[in-house]
């Protein structure tokens, strides 16, 4: 009687055995052959990359070379899918700009004045790059340049770009979405150029009323531009009408 229930219980682990190897072949074929919870989330990332370069920032700068002491020309890359056109019409006009260079040899420069690498005049741009939260924003601004006035800004514009799917934002979505009007950035912009304004021989430095028309009647894209700062607050970029030399100056709106 013993020996048959020794027998039984042999029999009956046997099977028990044979139950967990098979099973457990199974198990490792389908886990071989079938993508865990963690590869499945990461081909879900990876599809939803907005990135052209996911190793690079959402903004980045290439090809940078020294015109002279601390003035650069670079490209600057919007790192986006579908954004391909954009950087091929940024690069072309950073070219234009390359192509207005004056050498010293065909002007002629007041004493004492020396020019760096030969340079009497040329264009450039210079770029201000912000992130907050799903924003991407660069702040793209315009220079002509003479060794003997220095820079003087021509044209400032600006991208605002939804990280989470690439998009650029328009200008009337930021203002909609930040519940700005028109009249609050005049109001503000004013404020800011009586905070700032300065007298020179009892003469007012800043043009407010040329500044203010300016920013009225122009369009975005040219002498103002809208962009997101690092705190998240909607910012006007603008330039400043001076009876001494024009310049670039920003102001926060919410």
């Amino acid at each position: 009687m013993d020996s048959t229930k020794n027998k039984i219980g042999v029999i009956f682990l046997g099977i028990v055995l044979l139950i967990f190897i098979v099973g457990g072949y199974f198990f490792m074929k389908y886990m071989v052959n079938n993508p865990t919870k963690e590869k499945k989330k990461g081909i879900v990332e990876l599809k939803n990359e907005v990135r052209i370069n996911n190793k690079k920032d959402y903004i980045y700068f290439d090809n940078t070379t020294e015109i002279i002491d601390d003035i650069f020309k670079q490209d600057v890359i919007l790192n986006f899918k579908g954004l391909e056109d954009e950087n091929s019409k940024l690069h072309s006009e950073l070219e234009e700009l390359s192509k207005k260079e004056v050498k010293v040899t065909n002007e002629k420069i007041p004493e004492g004045v020396t020019c760096e690498n030969d340079l009497y005049s040329f264009s450039y741009r210079t770029y201000e790059v912000t992130e907050f939260s799903s924003y991407a924003s660069v702040v793209i601004m315009d220079y002509d340049y003479n060794c003997v006035n220095g820079s003087v800004p021509t044209n400032i514009k600006s991208y605002v770009i939804n990280k989470d799917n690439g998009n650029i934002i328009t200008n009337e979505e930021l203002l909609s979405a930040f519940s700005i009007a028109d009249d609050k950035i005049i109001e503000s912009v004013n404020k800011r150029l009586a905070d700032t304004q300065v007298l020179d021989e009892n003469a007012m430095v800043i043009d407010t009323e040329n500044t203010i028309n300016d920013i009225k009647n122009g369009i975005y894209g040219t002498n103002k531009a809208l962009s997101i700062s690092k705190n998240g607050k909607l910012v006007i970029n603008f330039i400043v009408k001076s009876n001494k030399i024009n310049y670039n100056d920003s102001i926060e709106l919410n």
